[in-house]
């Protein structure tokens, strides 16, 4: 029985976005994301580095693993797969730029300019 699931476990590091979305909790949109990320900043080696996936439940972890694996594609070597890529950094959001009016913009309107002139 476990050579059968290993069999149809889905390999995250090969597989194309169709075939991720037969993993429970991921979406089509999540699939194209982690394929995206993937191709951007190489293999997953660790569980833990998908979390940079935005909008990747974590929650269903445990459920994912059960139906797929994180094996080096064929032809790479285990010893050039890579260390873990994690860093906390990735992990925390970005703070957005604020929307509306900024010095910048303010800086064209024309009384702005007049103010600066004089």
């Amino acid at each position: 029985m476990a050579s059968a699931i290993n069999i149809s476990a889905i390999n995250i590091n090969v597989a194309s976005a169709k075939q991720l979305t037969q993993l429970h909790g991921i979406a089509k949109d999540l699939a194209y994301r982690i394929v995206n990320h993937r191709d951007r900043h190489g293999y997953f080696t660790a569980w833990e580095e998908l979390a940079e996936v935005k909008g990747f439940p974590n929650h269903k972890l445990e459920e994912i693993k059960i139906r797929a694996t994180l094996r080096p594609p064929d032809g790479v070597r285990p010893e050039e797969f890579g260390p873990r890529r994690v860093k906390p950094a990735h992990l925390d959001k970005i703070a957005k730029k604020p929307k509306g009016y900024t010095k910048a913009i303010r800086a064209t309107r024309i009384s702005d300019r007049l103010k600066r002139a004089s």
